[in-house]
């Protein structure tokens, strides 16, 4: 076969294959989509994305649904998008969690840079410490000087290893130079449930997550992870105000596909998700639930990504957190 004629079977099979791109982009979507929610029922990931699946049924005329798959700080889930199939169709909303497992786990089976592209960032997450109703502290200066009383006999429960619910607790631990020894549970909720129960002396989870708890009384909130005070919690004062200068974490939520995805696809979803965003009723749901609506397009999105991967190797280190 001469050059010249592998040459043109290879153009018209590039052709084919952007032709049969372009057709799939434009009959999209076709099909139910599924979007895989790493995280537990309850916490921030869970809670946007059904209010985005929501809309996005709306708007495509077709099933979106949530999968709740856990385990190992967000990687089961993250790894089964990995992979999917490149067509839009398994998509994953997560938090930095995705990109802070590579400073924790030396052997992630899929690269959370390289297999996935972002596609948007819809919002903001504060976090809130809390402990028990019965817990013998109400401010963070008792609860700090009742942890050095008692170095390594209080614990303090999260999601998991690396996860952003372990990462400012141990931050906290650092900064207020104090021993409380962490407890990793296998989702959010769990670790919740046993803060409230008294087994764990305290957590730190999304304002979404503690809020309904917070207002029946049942967990009382000692300070919030960001540098402005939660406008669902104006009475609760943030961890660097009340002593801690300098401490700030705060979680964003947002959705990624398989790297190979075609761009027309990531627009579409793209196109749709800004959509979703700017409507009134929906950003109402947002800040109802504890959430910050803080949208970024997919550029924008993976910029932010490039700026933040040097922060969260950072914070992990100064954090101390480890994978055990």
């Amino acid at each position: 076969m001469g050059i010249k004629h592998i040459s043109a079977v290879l153009s018209a099979a590039a052709i084919w294959a952007l032709s049969a791109a372009v057709v799939q982009a434009q009959d999209y979507p076709s099909k139910p989509i599924l979007i895989i929610a790493p995280f537990s029922p309850g916490t921030a990931v869970d809670f946007v994305a059904r209010l985005i699946a929501r809309d996005l049924s709306e708007q495509f005329k077709s099933p979106v649904v949530i999968e709740n798959r856990l385990g190992a700080s967000g990687q089961i889930g993250s790894a089964a998008v990995a992979k999917a199939a490149a067509d839009g169709y398994t998509l994953l909303f997560t938090s930095p969690a995705h990109y802070i497992n590579q400073n924790l786990y030396k052997n992630l089976t899929y690269d959370p840079v390289k297999d996935f592209r972002p596609v948007m960032r819809m919002s903001n997450t504060l976090l809130v410490l809390v402990v028990a109703q019965s817990a013998p502290v109400n401010t963070q200066a008792e609860l700090i000087n009742y942890a050095r009383s008692r170095p390594g006999k209080l614990s303090y429960s999260s999601a998991g290893y690396g996860s952003t619910t372990q990462l400012p607790a141990a931050l906290f631990n650092s900064m207020a130079n104090i021993d409380i020894l962490h407890v990793p549970y296998k989702s959010g909720a769990q670790a919740l449930t046993d803060v409230i129960s008294g087994q764990v002396f305290m957590t730190m989870t999304a304002v979404v997550t503690a809020l309904p708890f917070i207002k029946a009384g049942t967990l009382k909130a000692i300070g919030v992870t960001g540098a402005a005070r939660s406008h669902n919690l104006p009475n609760v004062p943030t961890i660097a105000e009340a002593g801690l200068p300098g401490f700030e974490f705060i979680s964003w939520n947002g959705m990624l596909a398989p790297a190979a995805t075609p761009d027309a696809i990531v627009a579409t979803l793209e196109a749709a998700l800004l959509k979703a965003a700017a409507k009134p009723d929906f950003r109402q749901r947002l800040l109802g639930g504890g959430v910050e609506p803080d949208p970024l397009g997919a550029k924008a999105f993976a910029d932010r990504v490039k700026v933040e991967l040097p922060l969260w190797e950072r914070v992990v280190k100064l954090s101390g957190a480890k994978a055990e």
